[in-house]
């Protein structure tokens, strides 16, 4: 009985840890495709100047490198959003504003498709205009939140600012100075995550380069790699040609590098308890082990009398202890797989907004399978170790005659 429920806790803390390492594959997995879907994978920029003059070129020449999906140019910077809602009160948020070419930007980020999803067969038009042509102000995309903090809707208007240092110092947003522009909302990005929702506006790259005082036609390029995961290489082959020579480039990993360094700390403190956890469950193992020996010590005295070495015998309660340990561990991993697949093709769905998903997404990965296997039986031979070492020290005279 008491082997059974030792095997029992195996059973449930395998089921359990590989479980959890499944929900946080996916959802780091749908964490990658979110941030893969809305931006791009490799951005070049070039060192010594602050814009490119004529970009096409060399557009045509990054999209016909074997690896590059596609390629757009683009301009950045960080501006003020101020917007006066229909209570008369002004709001203001900082926000990154991205020129982007409505021709290109399709093919290298999925934020066109965001804010329009019949972008298949449609062009804004120039300087995305809102279509009834109602006002003269350029169009622009804000993230869903970034809308929402400050009160827009579709077709209203907002000033956007560069300002200059100092001018809210005595006047708060009456005194607001600087280069400044008026633009009208015509669609609204929601990426699925909440810093991009809450801080990125989109609008044509002219119209930004002209407000930014951008030098040239684009501060950098934006390419979609055909394999996102080998970003980092083809960055590295881009810089050591003639032709990029004097850009620098920066990835999506190296973008969210503190981000992916923090679920791989997740993941490694959940192996952690996973190995207090199996410790306890093996500890179940010792006692019914210790407890085995102590009642049939007449048994192990009669094999010591009848010449079985000591090593023997300590193999034999390390054997016994093993197994249950290794029925346990495959039943926990069978189970696993099996109610893992299950709440694949059915899944669970989440009554709460995370990462904008509505089920619990599940990413079996047979190495952690192997890995918490392989943990888990070299956690239960160790606690095999010192029942067996006590049978195999009994006397065999003194073992039969106690009993």
């Amino acid at each position: 009985m008491t082997a059974l429920v030792a095997m029992g806790g195996i059973f449930v803390g395998v089921l359990a840890l590989t479980l959890i390492l499944s929900v946080m594959n996916g959802l780091e997995a749908e964490l990658r495709r979110l941030i893969n879907d809305g931006e791009a994978h490799v951005e070049l920029s070039p060192i010594s100047v602050s814009g490119i003059a004529d970009p096409e070129p060399l557009l045509e020449l990054l999209e016909s490198r074997p690896g590059v999906a596609a390629a757009a140019p683009f301009v950045r910077s960080e501006v003020l959003v101020v917007s006066e809602g229909g209570d008369g009160r002004k709001r203001m948020k900082t926000a990154t504003l991205s020129g982007v070419s409505a021709e290109r930007e399709g093919a290298v980020t999925g934020v066109l498709r965001m804010a329009y999803p019949d972008f298949d067969g449609f062009a804004p038009g120039e300087g995305w205009i809102l279509p009834d042509g109602s006002g003269d102000e350029p169009g622009i995309l804000l993230g869903a939140e970034l809308a929402a903090n400050l009160q827009l809707g579709l077709g209203e208007r907002m000033r956007l600012v560069v300002p200059d240092a100092g001018s809210m110092a005595a006047g708060g947003l009456d005194s607001l100075r600087g280069r400044e522009l008026w633009f009208r909302l015509t669609g609204l990005v929601d990426a699925g995550l909440y810093e991009f929702n809450a801080t990125r506006a989109f609008a044509d790259i002219q119209v930004c380069a002209e407000f930014l005082q951008v030098t040239g036609a684009a501060q950098g390029l934006a390419l979609r790699c055909e394999e996102p995961p080998a970003a980092s290489a083809l960055a590295e082959s881009l810089l050591a040609t003639a032709a990029f020579g004097g850009f620098r480039a920066i990835t999506w990993q190296e973008r969210n590098t503190v981000l992916f360094e923090a679920m791989a700390r997740e993941k490694a403190l959940m192996y952690l308890f996973l190995l207090l956890t199996v410790t306890v469950a093996s500890l179940g193992i010792v006692g019914a082990l210790t407890l085995m020996v102590s009642a049939k010590q007449a048994e192990f005295g009669i094999l010591r009398t009848l010449g079985m070495a000591r090593r023997t015998v300590m193999g034999l309660v390390v054997l016994e202890g093993w197994l249950v340990a290794l029925l346990g561990v495959s039943a926990g991993l069978l189970a696993a797989w099996l109610l893992g697949t299950l709440l694949r093709h059915h899944p669970l769905r989440i009554p709460w907004d995370l990462f904008v998903l509505d089920t619990v997404p599940i990413l079996l990965n047979p190495v952690d399978f192997l890995r918490v296997g392989s943990l888990t039986l070299f956690v239960s031979l160790l606690a095999t170790l010192y029942p067996g070492w006590e049978a195999a020290r009994l006397d065999p005279i003194s073992a039969i005659r106690d009993t």
